[in-house]
């Protein structure tokens, strides 16, 4: 039998070693690292991942409206090209109040804005979520901003109702759940109030007698549409300029 050399067995160790290491490698990407990034790969992440790029290129000191999709389609070149600071929307559609929480920093106090328009607990309440716990973490979002961005002006818009077109999609009491949100705007305005902030009822401005969301001012069952974003627009703009 032919004789191994002690530097033959020395390569070839090395490549059984780098093989095995490359195994290892691949397995653990595709069974650990590949699943775990197409978890993030949703609504949220890619936008939150949006903000964090366009963060290296933004001023500070400017306006941001955040919030959820409502926020998300307000198309804010529309109605705030004319004022004298920048304007960013940083809403994404289908958020919470706990989804706002967990993106304060790359939403908000990286780029340190000015002025923050905060809409934010409607599919919380629509998801079920218990009106204490959404009072918590709205209650927390406040308690944030006040501690990293303390000379912020910030401008707590109420949640707005829902429009009687949901009822084509789920069924619950309307006039209940509407209540239920009205009430939560109460909870709302005494936050703003504690922590030196401005209310914006907007709730009663889109809403008819029965506290439902206006036909005209939807495009849906909550979303609103141009007519509804410029009642906004005219109850909010003359805080900004």
């Amino acid at each position: 039998m032919k004789k191994i050399s002690s530097k033959t067995l020395f390569f070839r160790t090395i490549a059984v070693i780098f093989l095995i290491s490359a195994l290892f490698f691949y397995t653990y990407f595709w069974i650990v690292v590949y699943p775990k990034h197409q978890q993030k790969n949703t609504y949220y992440d890619q936008k939150c991942q949006s903000f964090e790029v366009q963060n290296f290129n933004l001023s500070k000191g400017q306006i941001v409206f955040i919030g959820d999709s409502i926020t998300d389609l307000y198309p804010l070149d529309s109605y705030y090209s004319d004022l004298p600071l920048a304007v960013y929307n940083r809403g994404i559609g289908g958020d919470t109040t706990s989804g706002v929480l967990n993106r304060m920093k790359i939403s908000l106090f990286d780029i340190a804005p000015s002025k923050i328009v905060l809409m934010i607990g409607i599919n919380d309440i629509n998801g079920g979520v218990d009106i204490e716990t959404v009072a918590k973490n709205y209650k927390e979002i406040l308690k944030q901003i006040k501690e990293n961005l303390p000379n912020t002006q910030v401008f707590c818009m109420s949640v707005l109702p829902i429009n009687a077109k949901i009822l084509e999609f789920v069924n619950i009491d309307l006039a209940e759940r509407n209540a239920l949100i009205k009430s939560f705007n109460v909870t709302v305005q005494n936050f703003a109030t504690e922590y030196g902030y401005t209310y914006l009822d907007l709730f009663n401005l889109v809403s008819d007698e029965n506290n439902n969301l206006k036909d005209e001012y939807t495009i849906d069952f909550g979303h609103l549409s141009e007519a509804g974003f410029v009642v906004w627009t005219n109850l909010i703009k003359p805080y900004l300029v």
